[in-house]
């Protein structure tokens, strides 16, 4: 078939070759790009369970579950830098899973209070008495680590740990709206 001097059959089969490769260089370039150096970083590490690559908002997640909680603080950092040197300049984020249950969850719920109070304050060690308060009600033990970008908390009892990763810069605040008067 020809149309204008052109045969439509072969511009039709010259665009599917182009858009099977584009899109198996794509499927290649995550499978063995930054997968592959994901996977050898991570997988080396002692402290890791597994961990899941998935996407959200155009932003790599990198989910990684712990088999121990340890320094939480420490953990978290090697795995950021690792993640970091594996994908290069691709944007992610680094989100920590754990094995908590129910008394848990109950003790960090209960300290929320506590602990972004301690984050607008400051009040850091009052903040760190009351966690392990609820903790030590509870039957668990409370580990608290900070450094300038974040709060770790880490609650243990038993077989079950729970770790939470808390950014300690401020959310943005709201704009607009009417000026208060000065």
């Amino acid at each position: 078939m020809v149309w204008h001097g052109l045969r439509i059959k072969a511009i039709l089969v010259a665009l599917g070759i182009g858009l099977i490769c584009l899109f198996g260089g794509q499927f290649l370039y995550e499978k063995y790009g930054y997968q592959q150096a994901l996977y050898q970083a991570l997988a080396k590490q002692p402290q890791v369970a597994d961990f899941v690559v998935s996407t959200e908002n155009g932003q790599l997640v990198v989910t990684v579950r712990l088999r121990a909680p340890g320094n939480l603080m420490l953990t978290y950092q090697e795995l950021k830098r690792l993640t970091g040197e594996a994908l290069g300049n691709r944007p992610f984020t680094l989100k920590i899973a754990d094995n908590r249950d129910a008394v848990l969850e109950e003790v960090f719920y209960r300290s929320q209070f506590a602990i972004y109070q301690a984050l607008a304050q400051g009040s850091f060690r009052e903040m760190e008495r009351e966690v392990s308060r609820y903790a030590q009600a509870a039957g668990a033990e409370a580990r608290i680590y900070i450094d300038n970008e974040n709060l770790y908390v880490t609650l243990t009892r038993g077989d079950h740990f729970l770790a939470a990763v808390i950014c300690r810069s401020e959310p943005p605040r709201a704009t607009g709206g009417a000026t208060p008067y000065a």
